[in-house]
């Protein structure tokens, strides 16, 4: 669970999940991330970046197409 300060003042403590939902509904004021307060409207946080990542793709299945399994040419399995 993490321990979060709503913008009205109050306190609560949610799960990941729900504190991705209520920093996306703008309710945060700060929460706490590994011991330290976060302030949301001053600390970069993850998915929240306005620019573009001009970097080396490290995504092992970026794009990756999955072909459907074909059973049309596979041997029989069961003896009559």
């Amino acid at each position: 669970m993490i321990r979060v300060i709503y913008k009205n003042g109050e306190e609560d403590l949610v799960t990941p999940k729900f504190l991705d939902i209520l920093l996306h509904l703008n309710e945060i004021d700060t929460f706490q991330r590994a011991g330290d307060w976060v302030n949301v409207c001053q600390a970069p946080l993850r998915g929240r970046s306005q620019g573009s990542y001009s970097g080396k793709e490290r995504r092992r299945h970026h794009h990756s197409v999955l072909q459907p399994f074909a059973m049309q040419n596979q041997p029989s399995q069961h003896s009559e």
